[in-house]
């Protein structure tokens, strides 16, 4: 049967730049960490696929000088981690019977799909950027009030910073029952974080899948989230995510199945950029 010029193709359905635009411009949103992260796109278009990430030890104090001595000299060090970029991709097929029938929207959920599993997957390389922190708190006992105060005196705070505070939804039964949170619904300020289900202990509480769980125990992460700046110094970020390549969308088509492959893919690292800022906490599970 001739067919109409003026038919319907599933490749007049996808453009893949538009639709790499869209993936790339809903990521940061849909990434559940993002807010704790400074995203660096610095390496697009240059050359390199290694980031060091430096970390300075303080010098010291200043100290008392007698007149005519000489000051004691400390010297700066700094120790050094790597992290590489690499390429995270999915794809997934639309035959063209699916793209035409009229029934939902086949492009737009492949589209809206391929957003979710990259953004889940950069969400669990800030997971395991977060797990390489050196500071910690162990509490045999469930997460409680109590046990998030000891994580919060972890910090040694002079000044109250703004926290957010990562559990696992099995956990969250407990924590609304405490005394001491606060439902979102009943907190006087605007909450940071978007998804905060409320606060307790000066900390925002967003809950997620991606908090570990083994060994019969879940591993928290408590994160001082980062100011603009402080007396004109930049801050650097508890993670930073370095994008080498946005998401690239591209198509294949089988033109014998008549279906039509759409791929995504995002070049990019993750590395815990200031350590000071992110506490591993490990309770007993539920």
């Amino acid at each position: 049967m001739p067919t109409s010029a003026n038919a319907t193709k599933l490749a007049n359905l996808v453009n893949p730049e538009v639709m790499g635009d869209m993936i790339a411009a809903g990521l940061p949103k849909a990434i559940k960490f993002t807010q704790i992260c400074k995203i660096d796109n610095t390496l697009e278009g240059r050359p390199g696929s290694t980031i060091t990430i430096p970390a300075f030890k303080y010098i010291g104090d200043a100290q008392d000088v007698a007149e005519g001595a000489a000051i004691d000299v400390s010297k700066l060090e700094a120790s050094t981690a790597k992290v590489s970029v690499k390429k995270v991709g999915k794809a997934a097929e639309i035959t063209d019977e699916a793209a035409l029938s009229g029934y939902g929207d086949p492009v737009g959920e492949t589209q809206r799909q391929l957003l979710m599993s990259i953004a889940s997957k950069v969400d669990e390389d800030i997971v395991t950027a977060l797990g390489t922190t050196t500071l910690t708190v162990t509490d045999t006992n469930e997460i409680s009030y109590d046990g998030i105060v000891n994580g919060v005196d972890k910090f040694a705070e002079e000044s109250d910073v703004a926290k957010v505070l990562f559990i696992h939804p099995e956990q969250l039964s407990k924590i609304r029952k405490d005394p001491a949170f606060i439902d979102k619904t009943k907190y006087g300020g605007d909450l940071m974080m978007t998804g905060a289900i409320g606060s307790i202990c000066g900390c925002e509480v967003v809950v997620s899948r991606r908090v570990p769980k083994a060994g019969g125990n879940f591993t928290n992460f408590m994160v001082q989230m980062s100011a603009a700046a402080t007396d004109g110094q930049p801050v650097m970020p508890a993670v930073t995510i370095y994008v080498k390549k946005a998401a690239d969308v591209e198509t294949d088509r089988d033109i014998l199945a008549k279906t039509t492959v759409i791929s995504a893919a995002e070049h990019y690292a993750v590395g815990l950029t200031n350590p000071a800022k992110v506490l591993k906490m490990t309770f007993k599970a539920v």
